[in-house]
């Protein structure tokens, strides 16, 4: 379902676990303060799903023999900042690859504020530069700027990002997926009932729609993957300003999401308001035309929905 590096997850949920067997059918065990421990490949055995081995020290001494470690278990290495307002990023570089250099995946676990891309221009990149893998993006705290917050993370289309933050629901959950985190993060006091419940409803959610994390409308404050979703920029819209932040022209646009079409079954949408399915909305937004034109192009929702989705990956490439 999702790919981090090496690490191959069943679903987009991980939890905080301290060293405890994760509950059935979430992807990710993060294992926290593994720098305390000496029965590190235990612990990852143990939690029986990929492992997040996760350490606050910085200290770059014992970071070559976690690294070998965890490239032998096949787990992800996180360096944890979290606590941190601001962050040394040349240095964070630097422990990024001798971590690569073992050959071990890499996460690093930052407050918002330390990745801003308004505070910290070119962080994002440099750390992908740098070999990140996965961007843990703590949200504790931020309350109701926290998808904004995240939209603007993810549209310098760095590392993917796991979003750390409460999470009551599968609303408060597919919020975040939609506003561009590739995976959530579960404190380590959520109910185990409810990260397994979590776990399947997500899994189940991608098995009918074809795209657990499809953006919002860019019109619905959605980020840079609502494009594929967006009609030709013929009028003032939310369209102009998302194509300026990706540095595209509208008439670069147009051309892009038309060969994007070309030869694919989006091609086709004879009756709609812009005569092919290339320019049509999410599959959970109602219109009729639109479904009139996929029952014709013999396209269910869910496989309009992947191509949607790869229409998304071309033009963000």
């Amino acid at each position: 379902m999702l790919k981090i590096g090496y690490a191959s997850l069943k679903s987009p949920v991980a939890m905080i676990c301290h060293g405890n067997a994760c509950p059935p059918g979430v992807g990710l065990a993060v294992l926290e303060d593994v720098e305390e421990r000496d029965d590190i490949e235990a612990l990852v055995r143990d939690a029986g799903v990929p492992a997040v081995l996760s350490f606050r020290s910085a200290s770059p001494d014992r970071l070559p023999e976690f690294s070998r470690t965890a490239a032998r278990m096949h787990a992800i290495l996180e360096l944890d900042l979290s606590d941190r307002d601001s962050i040394d990023l040349t240095r964070a570089c630097s422990l990024i690859k001798l971590i690569k250099s073992a050959g071990a995946a890499t996460s690093l676990r930052i407050s918002p504020a330390a990745l801003s891309p308004k505070s910290n221009p070119g962080a994002v990149k440099s750390l992908e530069s740098a070999g990140l893998d996965l961007i843990h993006l703590d949200l504790r705290g931020c309350d109701g700027s926290a998808t904004s917050v995240l939209r603007s993370i993810s549209d310098v289309r760095g590392p993917r990002i796991m979003a750390l933050s409460e999470i009551k629901s599968f609303e408060d959950a597919k919020r975040l997926l939609s506003m561009g985190a590739d995976a959530i993060s579960l404190k380590e006091s959520t109910d185990e009932e409810f990260a397994s419940w979590i776990s399947s409803a997500l899994r189940k959610f991608e098995d009918i729609t074809g795209w657990y994390n499809a953006p919002k409308h860019i019109c619905a404050g959605g980020d840079l993957r609502g494009l594929a979703f967006c009609c030709p920029p013929v009028k003032p819209c939310p369209v102009h300003g998302a194509l300026k932040r990706l540095g595209m022209t509208p008439d670069e646009f147009v051309r892009r999401k038309l060969e994007l079409a070309r030869g694919t079954p989006l091609e086709k949408g004879d009756g709609t308001c812009f005569g092919s399915l290339i320019w049509c909305c999410k599959i959970t937004k109602p219109c009729y035309l639109r479904d009139v034109a996929l029952r014709r192009a013999g396209l269910t929702p869910k496989e309009y929905m992947i191509l949607k989705r790869r229409v998304a990956e071309g033009l963000l490439r």
